[in-house]
């Protein structure tokens, strides 16, 4: 990491890998559209070093920043305040520096609802959900979910303890339903469900059973899946073969992208500008991709 600033404006993106990114495509393509003196890299840093990097990138004078996870709980805690966003979600992806003050801001959870309404056409405040993993995205999707008035949550994860645990959290404003990883507790739940939110990084076992998918997936169903890539995601293939409707994580990739640039500069994000940075950035040969 440089210890001077390579741009005026000098913004970056944090993680564990990080060099899969599409984050400074993205963001390099909106500052140039609206004539930014910014520019936008990346900074490889896990979580156990993220504090010294957080201090350097508070010396060296960057105006802000993004993180992917794991890194986005630590970084709630590193910042001087909070936003609503974040507390809500319980976590912070951007951040704001000025003058040695950091402001933390969660654009995850607004990015995901704008992502949603674009794919399908309902409010996600009218919908029954599945959440399959509750890791750190899914936990926060499953929290603005709450936040937006969802009538009924239903929480799936392997660790059942983590499920009980956001239950007990959400559970005073949402009616909430607490889903064994078993094959009729989960197709029982996804009967009663309008929307199917997939956090999981694999396959597990249950997901690669083309009967339990028969069970689990019928025509109307809505299907996200947090990933974008590989551009052919199993479960996305399976929904669409048994009539659902479906979404991978692209849309919610940019609208988060264009809150936090809001957030930096005050202006609007191009979000056509930015969609073409996304498209030209997924070239067939690039290798496989998280989010962030």
């Amino acid at each position: 990491m440089p210890e001077s600033l390579p741009w005026p404006k000098s913004y970056a993106v944090l993680g564990s890998p990080i060099a899969h990114s599409l984050s400074p495509a993205i963001h390099q393509a909106a500052f140039a559209a609206i004539g930014w003196p910014g520019g936008y890299g990346r900074v490889e840093v896990d979580t156990a070093g993220l504090g010294s990097v957080v201090d350097r990138l508070k010396r060296i004078g960057f105006s802000g920043w993004n993180c992917t996870a794991p890194l986005k709980q630590e970084m709630f805690r590193l910042c001087d305040r909070q936003a609503t966003t974040a507390v809500q979600l319980g976590a912070v992806n951007t951040v704001r520096h000025e003058k040695g003050m950091l402001e933390g801001h969660n654009t995850d959870g607004k990015g995901w609802v704008l992502a949603l309404e674009e794919a399908f056409p309902v409010s996600l405040r009218e919908l029954r959900v599945l959440f399959l993993g509750l890791g750190g995205a899914g936990a926060a999707l499953a929290r603005q979910a709450s936040w937006e008035g969802c009538p009924l949550l239903h929480l799936a994860n392997r660790t059942t303890s983590k499920a009980l645990s956001l239950a007990g959290e959400l559970e005073p404003r949402s009616r909430i339903e607490v889903v064994p990883w078993e094959d009729v507790p989960l197709c029982r739940a996804a009967s009663n469900a309008d929307l199917l939110v997939c956090s999981l990084t694999d396959e597990p076992a249950l997901l690669r059973n083309p009967g339990f998918l028969d069970r689990l997936l019928r025509p109307g169903l809505f299907v996200f899946d947090l990933r974008y890539w590989p551009a052919h995601l199993p479960l996305l293939q399976a929904a669409r073969t048994r009539g659902a409707l479906t979404a991978n994580g692209l849309g919610m990739l940019l609208y988060q992208a264009a809150l936090a640039f809001e957030l930096w500069t005050g202006t609007s994000a191009p979000i056509s500008i930015m969609r073409e940075a996304v498209s030209a950035s997924l070239a067939p040969s690039t290798a496989e991709k998280g989010s962030g």
